[in-house]
């Protein structure tokens, strides 16, 4: 970015900081187990993110926090669900949307108006994710839905402490950890629409003096939404965590979990017949099966003024899913996923100091590692006439050095800086076969049509098949404190994306290579962090200026049963910032306001561009969402407490999908816009006196709005624009007990 623009960002965060921010931390589970003593102050939250124990408002970056309590009460056991009311996050992937599953639960987060690219059709292969989830310091870790101590959502680059995956900002899950001399259980038991069935619970037993061990487990099941059949799903998990201090200098944790899947994908498709119309058709049901196995470990080792921490893990994918999609002309595609390897080892080594040093800082090693190998194929369910089959063995190897460090200038100012350098290396080989007689051979619905099959093979391998990325990020901020309760802060800070290739269906069914460049962030952010009249009011806000060097995207410029994709490279520039604030006005009373704005838009088009990016406006993204909250307590004879919760979530109308000049042209525009949603949640729950349980009751979406969450555009004339939706309003009672 030039001198010019980024003097322009900076400039526009200081005329919006005193209205516009982030980082609060909604927590009104840990506000209640406290209000005894606090009175109406609201509390510091302690986050971890940035790898040390910091309270939320003393960190200068922008930071959400949801703890495990209120997730729990409010019903939200989905990854989507946590998400849903964060500002600056769009999308996440529900468990078993994506039919067969996915290997990486990052699919479809995307912050600050990055999002993940999307694979081309003919392709199973997740791209790397713009956005990092962690589960207990785990990359792309299971079992980050059930006994959850909190949530935490970073926004902006993290890419100097978590690499290439956290260029839009981090997600880090912690589930609760076993505890020392501690006998103690919970469970939750939650029914609902949908055939909903939850369950889950978790027991912690101490052995010895020097260890304990938690055990918790999960099952999910339901109904889908617009095909009870079609859409079910189910989930059992669970995990068991070790935890050993022999001394108070040495803490292992060793930990296995699992998590198997079963989707169901058919029933009633939905066909888009008219803007934001769907039209259920009939087709037949299929299965999916996915299961993962985690295995991993935490080790720290205080040396002396100095920690040593290793977490080395282990993670094994399998995938076995038939899958139906509605095609043109009324057909219907069979498609089968088969990924009988995907295997996942990572392990980090990290130095430490002291949180009393002056300086304090922290320096380490991150290894990945991931070999993955799949089959795709599609055919016509009618006549078995094939569209494609691919065949991919790729094996990814990644080596990162990091080290990061504050000091402080003077008792108010401080400085931090970071470093990065990453190693990437992809191999990714595969056989692409593609009938070249498919969609255009005879008529539809009849016998021969897309027959006899002309198959044509498209191999990539050797040098064509790998990719090399060396890659260094860095971060620099400056933060002060105007008072005990008042900080601002402004930061610079990159990440990346490594690159790669996949061979995808190009014009007349032949197979081509498209590949995926690699992709660079410029983030510029200023923010600040407020309390005040004695804590009861919390104020937090953020602006940021995104400089995308490439943001990349495969736009289809085929016809229904031809589909031709292209791979489109663009720089592309997001603004935009987060406001979060706490009031709590009274004992009992807790009010929470949140926003978000962000302009997200394709920049330097040229004509070539142009003709296949129709719009500046980057799809998938709404620009503006907002979240109001109320709690109320109300104490009852006999101690117990009744607690309502009243909320509205706003987003914006956008686009689900890339358009092309020549399909904007026929009135495509209006086919692929989600409409503007405002939905209204409410949650009712009562706690006896002695707190070992309680009942709760909610509604989500009890005006029952709805629109189109995604969209598969085959073409605009003839329209041929399947989808699926939001979700329609749910309910559900759910009952916890502590022990």
């Amino acid at each position: 970015m030039g001198n010019g623009k980024c003097a322009r960002g900076i400039a526009l965060g200081v005329l919006m900081v005193s209205a516009s921010g982030t980082a609060f931390a909604q927590n009104a589970g840990q506000d209640r187990q406290t209000k005894d003593e606090v009175e109406t102050a609201t509390q510091d939250i302690i986050v971890t993110a940035e790898r040390r124990a910091v309270g939320i408002q003393h960190v200068p970056i922008s930071v959400s926090v949801r703890s495990g309590e209120d997730l729990r009460e409010q019903g939200r056991s989905t990854l989507s669900q946590m998400l849903d009311n964060v500002p600056g996050v769009s999308g996440a992937t529900s468990t078993g949307t994506s039919g067969g599953g996915s290997d990486s639960p990052e699919t479809g987060i995307a912050i600050r108006g990055v999002p993940a690219n999307a694979s081309a059709a003919g392709s199973i292969i997740s791209s790397v994710p713009t956005a990092a989830v962690y589960v207990d310091e785990i990359y792309g870790g299971i079992g980050g839905t059930y006994d959850l101590e909190r949530l935490e959502v970073l926004r902006g680059p993290q890419g100097t402490l978590y690499g290439r995956s956290a260029t839009a900002g981090l997600v880090a899950i912690h589930s609760i950890a076993p505890k020392l001399g501690e006998v103690e259980g919970a469970a939750l038991a939650e029914v609902g629409n949908a055939a909903l069935r939850h369950f889950n619970g978790a027991l912690n037993l101490p052995i010895g003096d020097v260890a304990a061990i938690r055990v918790s487990g999960n099952h999910y099941e339901r109904d889908g939404y617009d095909a009870p059949q079609g859409g079910a799903l189910r989930t059992n998990e669970g995990r068991v965590k070790l935890l050993v201090q022999p001394a108070s200098t040495v803490s292992v944790t060793l930990a296995a979990a699992f998590q198997d899947n079963v989707t169901h994908t058919g029933e009633q498709a939905l066909q888009l017949t008219a803007p934001d119309t769907f039209t259920k058709v009939p087709i037949g049901s299929t299965e999916g099966r996915n299961r993962f196995r985690q295995f991993w470990a935490n080790i720290d080792i205080d040396l002396g003024g100095v920690t040593l921490t290793y977490v080395p893990s282990y993670r094994t994918w399998h995938q076995d899913a038939d899958i139906l999609v509605l095609g043109p002309a009324g057909l219907v595609l069979s498609q089968k996923q088969f990924v009988p390897k995907d295997n996942f080892l990572t392990q980090e080594l990290r130095l430490s100091s002291s949180a009393r040093s002056k300086l304090t800082w922290q320096a380490g090693l991150f290894y990945y590692k991931n070999d993955l190998e799949s089959q795709n194929s599609a055919t016509l369910q009618y006549n078995g006439a094939r569209a494609y089959f691919a065949k991919t063995s790729k094996q990814t190897r990644a080596l990162g050095v990091y080290a990061e460090a504050t000091y402080p200038l003077t008792d108010r100012l401080r400085v931090s800086g970071g470093l990065r350098y990453d190693h990437t290396y992809v191999q990714s080989d595969q056989d692409y076969t593609a009938n070249l007689n498919f969609g255009i051979a005879g008529i539809p619905g009849t016998p021969g049509f897309s027959l006899p099959e002309v198959l044509v093979t498209k191999s990539v391998s050797g040098d064509a098949a790998t990719s090399r990325f060396n890659n260094v990020t860095y971060k620099a901020r400056l933060e002060y404190d105007l008072s005990r309760n008042n900080l601002v802060y402004a930061s610079i800070s990159t990440g990346f994306l490594p690159g790669d290739v996949q061979v995808v269906s190009g014009a007349g069914n032949q197979p081509i290579a498209l590949p995926y460049k690699e992709e660079t962030l410029t983030s510029y952010e200023i923010g600040t962090k407020n309390r005040f009249f004695d804590n009861r009011l919390q104020l937090n806000g953020a602006l940021s200026y995104y400089d995308y060097g490439g943001y990349q995207t495969a736009v289809n410029i085929g016809n229904a049963f031809a589909p031709s994709f292209l791979q489109i490279t663009a720089p592309a520039r997001m603004t935009g910032g987060e406001i979060e604030i706490l009031v709590r006005p009274a004992r009992h009373d807790r009010i929470g306001v949140n926003a978000s704005y962000v302009d997200a838009r394709f920049v330097d088009r040229t004509p070539a561009i142009t003709a296949n990016l129709s719009k500046e406006q980057i799809p998938y993204i709404p620009a503006t969402t907002a979240n109001a909250f109320w709690e109320h307590d109300v104490a009852l004879p006999g101690g117990s407490t009744v607690t309502l919760r009243g909320e509205g979530v706003y987003r914006s109308a956008y686009d689900l999908a890339p358009l092309s000049a020549a399909d904007a042209a026929l009135g495509g525009a209006a086919y692929i816009r989600a409409k503007a949603q405002l939905i209204g949640n409410a949650n009712l729950s009562w706690t006896p006196h002695s707190k070992a349980f309680s009942i709760s009751g909610y509604v989500r979406n009890f005006t029952n709005q709805r629109t189109a969450a995604s969209l598969s555009v085959l073409s605009i004339a003839p329209l041929s624009i399947t989808g699926t939706r939001t979700d329609p309003r749910t309910y559900g009672v759910i009952l916890q007990a502590r022990f």
